[in-house]
């Protein structure tokens, strides 16, 4: 009882408690490191993936337009 007490102490943080930084996309490093994977996504592959500044301009571009 005693040894799992001391060893709760020492455990690493949970990965679900820390705080990540914001992943930034590089198109150019995406597209000439998936090559190195045999198995992966066509989309990736292509380079065919959006920012979240694109995706934020494609949906206020979206949202300004009228219904019909």
């Amino acid at each position: 009882m005693q040894i799992e007490l001391i060893w709760h102490m020492f455990e690493k943080p949970n990965v679900w408690d820390r705080e990540l930084q914001e992943i930034r996309i590089n198109r150019d490093d995406l597209v000439k490191n998936s090559n190195r994977y045999r198995i992966g996504s066509v989309r990736l592959a292509l380079g065919r993936v959006c920012t979240q500044e694109e995706f934020d301009e494609e949906k206020q571009r979206i949202l300004s337009k009228p219904l019909p």
